[in-house]
């Protein structure tokens, strides 16, 4: 193997390493974009259903409404 061969093969070996490890943390992203899109649903989930009880508790009678206050 000459001195050539040895230093395209060096090249290869650092661009292929470069490339799985640019691969890998972009997988991890990924991952923690997954998660946090799980729990921002979750969170959503609870603000809709805290603004579906206030907007009952504002379309309802008056009277109705001293008592759903009073009951939060």
């Amino acid at each position: 193997m000459g001195p050539f061969e040895m230093v395209v093969l060096v090249v290869f070996i650092a661009v292929g390493a470069s490339v799985i490890q640019k691969w890998l943390k972009t997988k991890e992203k990924l991952a923690e974009s997954a998660t946090l899109d799980a729990a921002t649903d979750k969170r959503i989930a609870a603000l809709e259903d805290r603004i579906r009880v206030l907007e009952r508790i504002v379309t309802d009678k008056t009277s109705r409404l001293k008592e759903e206050i009073d009951a939060l």
